[in-house]
């Protein structure tokens, strides 16, 4: 770290506590502010990506400009070379991955209607911290971390992925402080923006959602289902002995099983908790359309043939 550099981590808490004694007035002067923000069922473009780092930048200049306040500026030739060293180190950096799992990084945030901006992204994380961390070894005293995962959940089914825990969502908003109205101030213009870009999603993503539709409704629909057509493989089975019979009616429920779990997958795939495009949302309309087509189709008749068995026992 140079003089500069060692300049820019003296802040008022140094130079107005000159004279003071006092412990606990210096603690609360040094205290840092946090904020955890968690964002769940956003939808966003790639021109919703940019608008959001519209707003990074903004808070970034205003934690600079209160960093900028904060120094002593005698340590400095002019308050023209503090604040243009404030400019060079408190950039905003950024990273990103694609389908492919490649990584791009670099200073300030990403230009998402650029060409080279990927179609299907997974996650980006962007940062007013690490640039001036990695590269000068300096803290700011207000900083905003973004991460937002827009991976899908797994289609792949096997004993270590167990459908009952939540859909994992990796994206978190960390923003911490000293300065405990900026760090107000930057939560709630997130917030908002996060707000403005919410989505419905149905409850599948949360915990226990799996057992419920197991146990609620897979179970007694399976009961239906071989109560109204067992009736032409009976004479057949009762043929058969026990042991087989026993073996076939497990073997079943475990393939039932599978194609429940399946299709509780498939429709977490089909309403990630993040979800990104970069122009049009029409493949996504269209996909979902067709598959809410066949759901209604199946539970319509499903219903149907549920009230008019009701109506034949009463």
């Amino acid at each position: 770290m140079n003089n500069l550099d060692e300049k820019l981590n003296k802040v008022s808490v140094s130079h107005e506590a000159k004279g003071k004694t006092d412990p606990e007035e210096r603690a609360l002067k040094n205290q840092v502010y946090q904020r955890d923000i968690l964002p769940d069922k956003q939808v966003l473009s790639a021109n919703d990506l940019a608008e959001f780092c519209e707003i990074l930048i903004e808070v970034n200049e205003h934690a600079k400009q209160i960093q900028f306040n904060s120094l002593n500026l005698s340590d400095f030739e002019s308050p023209e070379q503090a604040k243009g060293r404030l400019d060079e180190v408190m950039l905003i950096e950024h990273s990103y991955r694609d389908q492919h799992k490649a990584s791009i990084k670099g200073p300030g945030v990403p230009n998402t209607s650029h060409r080279s901006f990927p179609d299907n992204l997974k996650s980006i994380f962007i940062s007013n911290v690490t640039y001036a961390k990695d590269k000068f070894n300096f803290v700011p005293a207000n900083t905003v971390e973004v991460f937002l995962d827009f991976e899908r959940p797994s289609l792949k089914i096997d004993l270590q992925t167990l459908p009952s825990n939540p859909t994992q969502n990796g994206s978190v908003i960390n923003v911490a402080g000293r300065d405990e109205n900026w760090v107000i101030s930057t939560e709630q213009k997130i917030k908002e923006f996060l707000d403005g870009h919410t989505a419905s999603r149905p409850f599948i993503h949360g915990a226990g959602a799996y057992d419920y539709i197991v146990y609620l409704v897979f179970f007694p629909a399976l009961i239906f289902l071989i109560y109204k057509n067992s009736q032409p493989f009976n004479p057949w089975l009762e043929q058969q002995t026990v042991f087989l019979n026993v073996i076939l009616g497990t073997y079943f429920l475990l393939i039932a099983l599978f194609l429940v779990r399946f299709i509780f997958q498939y429709v977490r795939w089909l309403f990630p908790p993040m979800e990104y495009y970069k122009r049009s949302k029409f493949g996504a309309f269209v996909h979902r359309g067709v598959a809410a087509f066949i759901a209604s189709g199946i539970l319509i008749s499903a219903v149907y043939d549920l009230i008019k068995s009701t109506v034949k026992w009463f």
